[in-house]
């Protein structure tokens, strides 16, 4: 009697009723943040409180709205474990991403809690990449290779770019294939764990992330032509066609990294088939000891210089070239960081698995990201895209340090809205719950992002997955004309006001609107970490001016409902050369998305 008296007064036995009211969803999941057709799905729900007795746990699928699979249901026992996997079924068509919406009911049926993720079947990462990093290699840095990945996975992230992990430029191995070092320094002298990298990988690996090396192409340390087996000095690059030719007058990057082991990065010539092979060597003996699923290949931002012999080094020209060879030789996947966008043309036109830009002081406005997106889908519209946007950075010397100790919300969800509208995706997110404001990954330890921050990017890396196909498949701009009864609409993003963005692609058209109404900054980088909230918006009536005959319109977004989709009723007038609609749009505080479903549409 009193073992029971305790726990009732505990709180731990409950009636069937109190534990409905006070059972929850903590969180829903996939096991995999990418699945090929035909292989098994399942959810991971996470309940907070004590399940009871008849209590069930289902998932509807979804695509625009249309049940299209299910998850579960499965009915809980008393005192239910917190985390319950349900499996699905889900379509086995290739390269699709759902909205999965878990619905936690009472024995009587009544509604407890809902909750939306997203799963995306696909048989490769590289039509809908989702990229994410990791910089720190031991545990007195806090690496956690079960708990960090594990925590990207509920982001969907689907492949990660294992930043400075290796033990020189010229050398990423530490060690020889027959005996690998345990433990190794990088560029910056930091301490590398040989076992803390393989757990990245295998845990990548359990959920269908690609792993990738990271290394640069072009660079070696300050000892390659005077160490015991030097590197050839024709190897190298000059920064004019005359002078001398010694490793004292050759092009270099200086490093001043504190505690740093190479005072300098040797710019070697990129296009030598010699380097080539050799780095790709040195490249192949890493991936015998480490099984990385391919190379992301690092530029600085050169563009050239002169060779040995005194020609010309461009760079540039060369990256198409440098991609099919690594990818030829190490029959492995290729990544390659187009700096400020420099030949990014290129690389949609080579072996890459995508096109990954890094922008910089020439893209650093929201309309320059949607441009540059442009100009990737014009080269080649099969092709994925990342874009590495570093939204706090602050070099510059004519504004203050920021003392804040979080991310701007508002800039970095708008930064998110313009590049998933744009059909991209943002490399952001890595080391279990950190974000990207600089270039140097490691040193992203300063800034938190909030738990307000933290929810709301869960809800876009849902968005950007359910709604993949209407986002990123070789979409084409679409000549729709929108307007906003009482607010300025621009499809140009210009400041303080709604812009439209709007793209087809057999037989639906896409509708943005990101709200950049309450501030007249133009930029996505946010140095002051300043960026006012834009307002939230009611009941907007939208005027769409189409040419095609528009069967159905239906809305959602990430800052709504899950990012559930509904339809919208609209009423249709002729005008010349085709018909304009209006529709209320619900409301607005980001991010919002129309789809237009117009005659002739193929079925997504």
């Amino acid at each position: 009697m009193r073992f029971f008296s305790y726990f009732l007064c505990a709180g731990l036995i409950l009636t069937p009723s109190l534990r409905s009211q006070v059972v929850s969803i903590k969180d829903v999941y996939p096991d995999k943040a990418r699945y090929s057709p035909g292989e098994p799905v399942r959810l991971q729900v996470e309940m907070a409180g004590v399940p009871a007795e008849g209590q069930v746990i289902s998932a509807d699928v979804t695509d625009l709205g249309e049940k299209v699979g299910s998850c579960g249901p499965m009915t809980l026992t008393a005192y239910a474990s917190s985390t319950q996997t349900i499996s699905c079924v889900v379509p086995a068509k290739d390269f699709r991403g759902y909205l999965v919406t878990v619905e936690l009911r009472s024995i009587d049926g009544r509604m407890i809690e809902r909750r939306e993720t997203a799963l995306d079947i696909s048989s490769d990462w590289k039509k809908f990449p989702r990229y994410g990093y990791l910089a720190h290699y031991n545990e007195s840095e806090g690496a956690r290779p079960k708990e960090w990945v594990a925590e990207l996975n509920r982001f969907h992230i689907n492949g990660l770019q294992f930043y400075d992990f290796q033990y020189r430029h010229d050398q990423p191995l530490a060690g020889t294939v027959a005996q690998p070092a345990s433990t190794w320094k990088d560029i910056a002298g930091r301490r590398i764990d040989a076992g803390i990298v393989s757990g990245f990988i295998h845990e990548a690996h359990s959920y269908n992330m690609m792993a990738m090396a990271y290394n640069a192409s072009y660079s070696a340390y300050d000892d390659v032509f005077v160490r015991r087996e030097p590197l050839p000095i024709q190897w190298a690059t000059w920064t004019t066609a005359s002078g001398p030719r010694t490793a004292q007058t050759a092009k270099n990057l200086p490093m001043h990294i504190p505690g740093g082991v190479t005072s300098k990065l040797f710019y070697m010539n990129q296009n030598d088939l010699g380097w080539q092979n050799y780095l790709c060597h040195q490249m192949q003996q890493l991936f015998e000891v480490y099984p990385f699923d391919g190379w992301h290949v690092d530029t600085f931002g050169d563009t050239g210089g002169y060779a040995f012999d005194r020609s010309p080094v461009n760079y540039v020209d060369g990256f198409r070239q440098y991609i099919d060879h690594a990818h030829t030789v190490l029959q492995k996947r290729i990544v390659f960081n187009a700096v400020n966008t420099w030949g990014q043309e290129y690389i949609a036109n080579s072996a890459a698995d995508f096109v990954y830009s890094e922008l910089w002081e020439d893209h650093e406005t929201f309309a320059s990201i949607l441009g540059t997106a442009e100009q990737v889908h014009v080269a080649n519209p099969t092709k994925g895209y990342i874009i590495a946007a570093y939204l706090h950075r602050n070099e510059t010397k004519d504004i203050p340090q920021s003392r804040a100790k979080q991310f701007n919300p508002v800039s970095d969800l708008l930064t998110d809205a313009t590049i998933f509208s744009a059909g991209a995706a943002h490399i952001e997110l890595g080391d279990g719950d950190r974000m990207l404001s600089s270039e140097y990954f490691p040193a992203d330890t300063k800034l938190k992002v909030s738990p307000a921050l933290h929810e709301s990017l869960r809800r876009y890396y849902d968005f950007l997955t359910a709604y993949e196909v209407y986002l990123r498949d070789q979409l084409a701009p679409a000549p729709v004309k929108v307007s906003v009864e009482g607010e300025p609409v621009d499809p140009l993003g210009v400041p303080n006001t709604l812009w439209s963005i709007a793209k087809q692609h057999d037989g639906m058209t896409v509708i943005h609107i990101v709200n950049l109404l309450g501030s007249d900054d133009p930029h996505w980088r946010d140095i002051s970490i300043s960026r006012p909230d834009a307002p939230q918006l009611h009941d907007l009536r939208v005027r769409l001016s189409v040419l095609n005959h528009v069967k159905s319109i239906g809305w959602a977004s990430p800052d709504v409902d899950g990012g559930r989709f509904h339809v919208l009723p609209f009423q249709r007038r002729s005008i010349k050369n085709g018909a304009e609609l209006e529709v209320t749009l619900p409301q607005l505080h980001y991010w919002d998305t129309l789809f237009l479903e117009t005659e002739g549409s193929k079925s997504q």
